[in-house]
């Protein structure tokens, strides 16, 4: 017994012992844990779904033609757009049977026709950049063209060309053919009530069409002199080629001169046709002032009021225009007043060109150049009728000296 109490404490008194060695562990001492793995969900997967793709959409198309140019010509008035770089000129290609009839060539410092290639060729015009044709700055984003040359053909067809300025010459149009068929030309002019075949010596009165090409002649030195001298006033419209309707000059044979017989009286020219009807037409305006009812917004003091003579069986036109005073001392116009002016306009009517036109004859009921106060004066203008695109507007501008930058203007209708 006293042996297994011995055991007893002896093993007690051991684990004490033990128990005692082991150190304390500190209050403080941080224990590391493992860190939690955030739970994955299980994402939900859609299946694809097929969807319809449109046709995808075309590239819109140039503004300008480049490189070589085709033109199908589907509509009386066309606009062809071309790009020019300087140095650099355009060909531009006609049909064989027609021609071009009158040219306006625009400002020469622009861009100019080459008239010695037109007088070797009737079926082609050359275009050639001026000095003042010079490439846009680089952070100008919508191109817009510098320069315009519209030319009229001989059936009638009115194209206008717009030159858009390059810097690269491999961009340069060096050829513009123009495709179209003469007979449909005239055929729509003739339905919409145009003038067409205007080779022939009355316009829409043509005799029978034939099928052959129309064969051109070329103007004899002496009549080119006489007929640059006719229209020396009128150097926006410039007739490229002679008329070749145009009956040949009869002279008196020896039998007529030995008879007595007088040779034959030739009439009046163009000229003097025109000074004698814009006497006669400024004879009626002055009797009848009360023909003028249409008058403009006064601006500086005057106001313009037009009438037009719609007769086509001459070549000019003829302008009446009555100018008053409505304002309260009298009026001095400027000299070269009043002035026809031809307009280009762009897609959004912000005028691109101005051409003044000068009128075959004119003629004023006053002497002077001043207005009195609530006075009316009256002008007969006679002018070649140029040839006109969609975007052309033909004006008459009055200006007086005290407000010579601001002129007072009346549109005349088509």
């Amino acid at each position: 017994m006293k042996t297994i109490l011995l055991l007893i404490t002896l093993f007690l008194s051991v684990a004490i012992e033990d128990r005692a060695q082991q150190p304390a562990p500190s209050p403080n001492k941080i224990t590391t844990v493992a860190p939690c793995a955030p739970r994955q969900t299980q994402r939900r997967t859609t299946r694809p779904v097929a969807q319809t793709s449109g046709p995808i959409p075309a590239e819109p198309a140039a503004e300008f033609f480049v490189g070589e140019a085709i033109v199908e010509v589907t509509k009386d008035q066309m606009v062809v757009r071309l790009a020019m770089a300087q140095h650099a000129s355009v060909l531009i290609e006609l049909p064989v049977n027609d021609g071009p009839r009158y040219i306006i060539p625009g400002d020469p410092e622009m861009v100019t026709v080459d008239e010695k290639a037109l007088e070797r060729n009737k079926r082609a015009i050359i275009v050639r950049p001026g000095s003042l044709f010079v490439v846009p700055p680089t952070n100008q984003r919508k191109r817009m063209p510098a320069a315009t040359v519209t030319a009229q053909m001989r059936s009638g067809l009115v194209v206008t060309f717009l030159f858009y300025p390059v810097a690269d010459l491999a961009q340069n149009v060096h050829r513009c053919v123009l495709s179209y068929r003469r007979d449909e030309v005239v055929a729509r002019r003739r339905a919409a009530g145009l003038p067409v075949n205007l080779d022939q010596k009355e316009q829409g009165g043509e005799s029978k069409q034939s099928g052959a090409p129309a064969s051109i002649a070329v103007e004899p030195a002496e009549q080119t002199k006489a007929t640059v001298a006719d229209l020396s006033n009128h150097s926006s419209v410039v007739p490229k080629i002679e008329n070749a309707s145009k009956p040949p000059e009869v002279k008196p044979s020896n039998t007529q001169a030995a008879n007595g017989t007088p040779p034959l009286a030739s009439g009046p020219s163009l000229k003097e046709r025109a000074a004698a009807t814009a006497r006669d037409q400024l004879a009626r305006a002055s009797a009848q002032p009360r023909m003028f009812k249409n008058w403009t917004r006064p601006l500086h003091g005057l106001a313009l009021a037009v009438v037009q003579d719609g007769d086509l069986r001459e070549d000019f036109r003829v302008l009446l225009l009555a100018v008053r005073n409505v304002g309260a001392q009298p009026l001095k116009l400027t000299p070269g007043t009043p002035d026809l002016t031809l307009e280009m306009h762009d897609d959004r009517g912000k005028v691109i060109n101005v051409q003044s036109l000068k009128p075959l004859y004119t003629e004023t009921s006053v002497s002077g150049s001043e207005v009195g106060v609530g006075r009316t004066i009256y002008y007969a203008i006679t002018y070649l009728p140029p040839p006109l695109a969609v975007r052309h507007r033909l004006k008459i501008v009055v200006a007086q000296t005290n407000a010579a930058d601001e002129p007072a203007s009346a549109a005349l209708l088509k």
